[in-house]
């Protein structure tokens, strides 16, 4: 498992979002197959969902698709097939 929190910062007027930020993880994964849980710790407005997308074995993209103009995202790594 691995855990950490992440700024997105929003400088686009909604319904337009430009959050998304790159997560590099600190210890490499196998494969892909691994879950990302997410809890917004603190935002300036409504976030919206949190998704996560793109992963890779050392790392994934995260964003939110509100309004809101930054959020902090705490994120944890699980690895699949538990």
């Amino acid at each position: 498992m691995e855990t950490g929190v992440v700024t997105l910062i929003n400088t686009k007027q909604y319904p337009f979002n430009n959050s998304a930020q790159t997560v590099a993880l600190r210890s490499e994964q196998s494969d892909t197959d691994y879950f990302v849980l997410t809890e917004v710790i603190r935002a300036e407005g409504e976030t919206g969902e949190i998704r996560v997308y793109d992963k890779a074995v050392n790392g994934f993209r995260i964003a939110f698709d509100g309004s809101a103009r930054c959020a902090e995202i705490r994120y944890l790594v699980i690895k699949g097939g538990l």
